[in-house]
């Protein structure tokens, strides 16, 4: 319809121009009127142009024919005086002109149109195969997750499975003679030296080689107790920092039972409730693998 529209307009208006030159050309006009026309003439001219100079450049339009109606249109403005049959050349060479850059800048708007809806399509496909990569790297995230989920399950399995445990833990206690006769008591001021006793379990999926074991003695307080001829210090167990009776190297020699004990002597025990803990040091951390109590008593 808007088509429709324009071409009827567009008939409607040459079909005046028509009218209007027709009648010039027809109708005597004064010296005064052919100037005022012809100083709008060349006005006209000098606006468009840049215009021409575009259209002269297209390689859609004959630049010989439109160069040859430049020059024309050129030789009429530059005269000082012109004729009313003169004018109304320059008038229909304008005319000719003005429709040349018209369909200058219809044809560049239709060329123009058709570079964007191709590009909106190309910003369709684009737009289109980016969601899909993002899908792609989404699901790929959600894999990288979900794997590196399943390993570390898996490696926590794994040190679980291959940590050290123990067995007949024993912690007994001693008065020393000055002959250096051991005599067990469970008595708290007669107690000199304590022993601990344990079978490390057969594990065959324990690695063998060096183990390193922390000791820790608590007492009734839950003070950790310390020894004057044993290194202590400290170590962590899920960020909590444990402080260590003793701390012992053991060469463990895979899928075998072994039986190890420990003597400490200390001038200084208490009545209550001693808690003996071991926990094996791991590349993942420290673990519990042994615990015993012993009170002892007052009388």
């Amino acid at each position: 319809m808007k088509t429709k529209i324009i071409v009827l307009l567009s008939v409607c208006i040459l079909g005046l121009s028509g009218y209007m030159l027709y009648d010039s050309l027809n109708t005597e006009m004064s010296e005064t009127e052919v100037k005022t026309q012809f100083t709008d003439l060349k006005s006209e001219y000098h606006y468009i142009q840049k215009d021409l100079e575009l259209a002269v450049s297209d390689i859609h339009f004959n630049s010989k024919e439109i160069v040859a109606q430049k020059q024309k249109i050129e030789k009429l403005i530059n005269k000082n005086n012109v004729t009313q049959e003169e004018l109304m050349e320059a008038k229909k060479i304008m005319g000719t002109l003005s429709k040349t850059i018209l369909k200058n800048y219809k044809e560049k708007v239709i060329v123009l149109e058709d570079e964007k809806l191709k590009l909106l399509s190309e910003k369709d496909k684009i737009v289109i195969e980016v969601s899909k990569l993002q899908d792609k790297v989404n699901d790929l995230d959600e894999k990288i997750i979900k794997e590196k989920k399943i390993s570390e399950r898996k490696d926590q399995l794994i040190t679980y499975a291959s940590k050290l445990s123990l067995s007949n833990f024993k912690l007994n206690s001693f008065k020393v003679r000055s002959s250096g006769k051991e005599i067990q008591t469970d008595k708290a001021y007669r107690i000199d030296r304590i022993k601990v006793n344990f079978d490390i379990n057969e594990n065959i999926l324990a690695p063998s080689g060096q183990k390193i074991l922390f000791m820790v003695i608590k007492n009734p307080k839950s003070e950790t107790v310390t020894f004057s001829n044993r290194p202590s210090g400290v170590f962590f167990v899920n960020n909590k920092k444990i402080i260590f009776s003793d701390k012992v190297e053991i060469n463990y020699a895979n899928g075998k039972e072994q039986t190890l004990e420990f003597v400490w002597d200390n001038e200084d025990f208490s009545r209550g409730d001693y808690v003996m803990e071991v926990y094996e040091k791991t590349k993942q951390g420290a673990f519990l693998i042994g615990k015993v109590t012993k009170n002892f008593r007052v009388t």
